[in-house]
């Protein structure tokens, strides 16, 4: 094997591990296993400084803690995300992100199907009939919330969520079945696949 097929096959063994595990959970997302690794005390070890600011401010805006959550996509890391909510029951507030800045979502699933997703980071956007999912980078908590509750109205829902971590598991598993999130998860996917489709040809050619 000479010194050009060793950089091929390194490259594309390289993009294989990087780029498969987000196609599988992009084709199947309902395999992300999901649950809680500690309760309301356990927080406060995870939540940096950044994450700190944003959880006094939705203590004032009336939400509780649940606990730390972790979601574990097949082949990728496991993504923890402090969780949250409502007193009023008609959201859920989750907090992740690293030190210098927390990333907020709020999030209410309907019992009957469809969801209101509202990010101040990067989720793609979706608008249905049942479904309202959109992203404002940067933007508070507070008007992030009243963003959210404008999503509600605009459905006629007001929200009614479950402040305990079955709840929020169920929640989440709720989320990944969504139609209409599965048909963008599965663009995605599809997309990447056919980017590594291409990429092989193209190192074969060589």
């Amino acid at each position: 094997m000479n010194g050009a097929l060793v950089v091929q096959y390194i490259i594309g063994l390289a993009a294989t591990c990087l780029v498969g595990p987000i196609v599988l959970f992009c084709l199947y997302p309902r395999s992300v296993r999901v649950w809680f690794e500690a309760g309301p005390d356990g927080i406060g070890a995870l939540a940096s400084r950044a994450a700190q600011e944003v959880i006094a401010v939705l203590a004032e805006l009336g939400f509780r803690p649940i606990g730390v959550k972790v979601e574990k996509p097949v082949l990728r890391p496991a993504i923890r995300e402090l969780s949250f909510a409502a007193e009023d029951g008609r959201c859920y507030g989750s907090v992740a992100g690293g030190r210098s800045r927390s990333r907020l979502y709020f999030y209410t699933p309907f019992p009957d199907g469809g969801l209101v997703l509202t990010s101040n980071g990067f989720f793609p956007k979706i608008r249905s009939a049942t479904v309202v999912q959109q992203s404002f980078p940067g933007c508070g908590p507070r008007e992030l919330l009243s963003r959210h509750h404008e999503a509600l109205a605009s459905l006629g829902r007001t929200g009614e969520v479950s402040p305990t971590p079955e709840g929020r598991i169920a929640a989440t598993h709720s989320y990944y079945a969504t139609p209409e999130v599965r048909r963008v998860l599965g663009r995605t996917g599809m997309l990447l696949l056919l980017w590594m489709v291409v990429l092989g040809w193209m190192l074969a050619r060589r």
